[in-house]
């Protein structure tokens, strides 16, 4: 029997949630699009959230994601993602999973927020390329690759309040259907690495009625208390921000400090991060992955 495939290009699908924050999703496209060969949207058929409130949508946006598709790269997947009596978290869940199945198998499945911006995609595209014999036998090589987030906090008059703390998100995998806790996989599927990739995570630098929103829909709505924790995020400035400490509203010890960037928006402020960060060392996946490998061929791997 020959590998001649493994000498081929596998596949690289995109997978993005949309929701009541869809307006991000156009810079988070402009980053991935020329590296997918495949990129589905996920909407609830009823413009719902996971907490089963109706949101504002603009019909209008099917013809604008058009008018950036111009490889027809992007599809639709228009569900019911909303049932009664499950929590957010399990609606999260259960929704990352349903769009897992319609990406199929035989590809790197990647799971990616409206927004969040990968600032160096491209070395994340090679990364997988380079180990795409993992795609061919997910049985003996269940992987979930995490990358690095930047989660920006505030925008302020003269630019964001972000958190650099060694923050991590699971994005990819060879897996189908197996996440059990949002993008989180466990039991025998809790094979993870944590590559060298940083995405920027738009997350809380929204105007205060998104915030609002975000906190009474999302799927850690029931973790924590909503409204204390937006009037103390109304408080956060350019004045106060370096007293502030270990302030994630659920996992302590996630958020330890604030930093802050002078920038006229995103763009300027991704220039400018990456003017003053250190370019990251090349992931190397362990030792055990290369010598399934040679389980799978009978040889050793060679980029």
């Amino acid at each position: 029997m020959g590998f001649s495939f493994l000498n081929k290009k596998v596949k690289v699908k995109i997978g993005f949630l949309i929701s009541y924050d869809y307006k991000y999703i156009y810079d988070a496209l402009k980053i991935v699009y020329d590296y997918a060969d495949e990129i589905v949207l996920a909407i609830d058929v009823n413009r719902q959230t996971w907490a089963g409130k109706k949101y504002v949508f603009d019909e209008s946006f099917f013809e604008s994601i058009k008018s950036v598709d111009p490889k027809n790269k992007i599809s639709f997947y228009e569900d019911d993602f909303y049932v009664a009596g499950m929590t957010p978290m399990e609606l999260d869940t259960r929704e990352r999973n349903m769009l897992s199945e319609k990406m199929g198998p035989n590809c790197w499945q990647l799971q990616i927020d409206a927004d969040e911006y990968f600032l160096n995609f491209g070395e994340v595209y090679e990364f997988l390329q380079t180990n795409r014999f993992l795609v061919y036998r997910p049985d003996i090589n269940p992987v979930n690759i995490r990358a690095n987030w930047i989660t920006l906090f505030k925008k302020t008059q003269n630019g964001f309040l972000y958190i650099d703390n060694e923050e991590n998100f699971p994005f990819a995998t060879n897996l189908i259907g197996k996440y059990n806790f949002a993008r989180d996989m466990g039991g025998k599927h809790n094979d993870e690495v944590l590559a060298n990739f940083t995405a920027l995570h738009h997350s809380w630098a929204r105007e205060p009625e998104e915030i609002q929103q975000k906190i009474n829909n999302w799927s850690h709505k029931d973790d924590f208390d909503g409204v204390e924790f937006f009037k103390f995020w109304t408080t956060v400035d350019e004045t106060n921000y370096q007293d502030i400490e270990d302030f994630h509203p659920i996992y302590k010890g996630a958020w330890l400090r604030l930093k802050f960037i002078a920038c006229i928006d995103i763009h300027d402020f991704i220039k400018k991060f990456n003017a003053v960060t250190l370019p990251p060392k090349k992931t190397k996946l362990q030792r055990k992955y290369f010598d399934a490998y040679k389980k799978v061929t009978g040889k050793f791997w060679h980029k």
